[in-house]
């Protein structure tokens, strides 16, 4: 296991150089315009690591003091990290307005369902409410991720490229911390270094992903419709589209009703 633990030390000196190269990416290639969430998560990370390591250095990696400190600052990493994944579905559907009004009530809903879920659980701990906090976000980010691929699928909606691998490098993570952490949960505590390696491991694919995705400079996103011409949709693949723009209507029919009543 002390072999695991130096290794880990080295992985975590290039997750350092990885987030460092992603926030240079974002601001040299002026990316931060495109993804202003993305590049806050980006920014906090690297901050949170900083934080963390002077931390342990001044009061040790066991010490009541960094352990509150890590704990507090982890919130906010699952903030950023939630609302950046909240950006790339916006990124996606913010063009059909009726779409876009239903996703971010459902997202609204979902946050704050994880978060009385994960105080619920928490027996009055606020670290434990955390650990299950940030165990329920990435669970949710793997389902909408997923979620969100199928619909662009089916609805043949298109999804920029960079938009698509960014993505990918969230759903690698999310579904390996959830994989983690439930087997840690099943009491196989001394595979704990092992999975921490392969956790950090995860992480670092995710980082190279997303520096990859950010090479090039991005154009910022087009929130206003841009819904094609009658003719254009019976041209163009016209069933698919024709079913997509009668449920983008039905949305914004809905939504118009519902504020009128309210």
């Amino acid at each position: 296991m002390a072999e695991i633990v130096s290794f880990e030390r080295v992985l975590w000196g290039l997750t350092v150089f990885l987030k460092a190269g992603l926030l240079v990416l974002l601001l040299y290639r002026r990316n931060y315009r495109a993804f202003p969430y993305f590049f806050a998560y980006a920014l906090i990370s690297i901050l949170h690591s900083a934080v963390l390591f002077e931390s342990y250095r001044l009061w040790g990696f066991n010490s009541p003091t960094s352990r509150s400190i890590a704990w507090g600052s982890q919130g906010l990493v699952i903030l950023v990290r939630a609302l950046a994944v909240a950006e790339i579905c916006r990124r996606v559907l913010a063009r059909y307005r009726g779409i876009w009004a239903l996703t971010g009530r459902v997202l609204l809903v979902t946050a704050g369902f994880v978060l009385l879920y994960s105080w619920a659980i928490a027996r009055g701990s606020w670290q434990f409410a955390i650990l299950n906090s940030d165990r329920a976000v990435e669970l949710a980010i793997a389902a909408v991720i997923v979620m969100l691929f199928t619909f662009a699928h089916y609805y043949e909606v298109g999804v920029e490229p960079a938009v698509r691998t960014l993505a990918v490098g969230f759903l690698l993570y999310s579904c390996f911390f959830v994989l983690n952490d439930t087997i840690l949960e099943s009491r196989l505590h001394r595979y704990t270094a092992l999975w921490n390696l392969l956790g950090t491991l995860s992480f670092l694919a995710s980082l190279v992903i997303w520096n990859w995705a950010l090479r090039e400079k991005q154009p910022e996103a087009t929130l206003a419709p841009e819904m094609l011409s009658d003719a254009v949709y019976r041209q163009m693949t016209p069933e698919i589209n024709s079913r997509l723009r009668a449920l983008n209507d039905q949305l914004n029919h809905f939504w118009h009703a519902e504020g009128k009543r309210s």
